[in-house]
């Protein structure tokens, strides 16, 4: 579960935290803003001056990218749902979105998707090798 949210850029920037359509906080001209969430599941809405700033965003101190993350960049806003269990969909969306390359690129057979995506990786035979040695 989410409980903090880092923002930082290399120009000093004001940003105002909205939960649920409410104002939390407001942190003014920083390089760095950090936010707690009380709460989660929840709608986040983070107003920036100047616009057109997008800043680097880490949530729990893990940086997270705009797309996986479901992050939607306006000129003047962040906007994004927080969930109960956002580090599995993040990782999930990562998955998904290697799968998606690898797809395009003609890549997509079984042996490609385990050595770049790393699904599917049983490796039964492996296992009992291993078990046979530590015995």
């Amino acid at each position: 579960m989410v409980k903090q949210i880092s923002l930082n850029n290399k120009t000093a920037f004001t940003c105002q935290l909205f939960v649920d359509g409410t104002a939390v906080a407001i942190s003014k001209d920083k390089i760095q803003h950090n936010f707690k969430i009380d709460s989660v599941p929840c709608s986040v809405q983070i107003k920036i001056w100047p616009w057109r700033i997008k800043p680097h965003i880490r949530l729990d101190g893990h940086l997270v990218n705009y797309g996986l993350a479901g992050i939607k960049p306006w000129d003047h806003m962040l906007e994004f749902e927080l969930h109960e269990d956002h580090e599995q969909r993040y990782f999930n969306n990562i998955i998904e979105a290697k799968r998606q390359y690898l797809s395009r690129t003609g890549q997509n057979i079984p042996d490609n998707m385990e050595s770049y995506v790393g699904v599917n990786s049983a490796y039964p035979e492996i296992i009992e090798q291993i078990k046979d040695i530590i015995k």
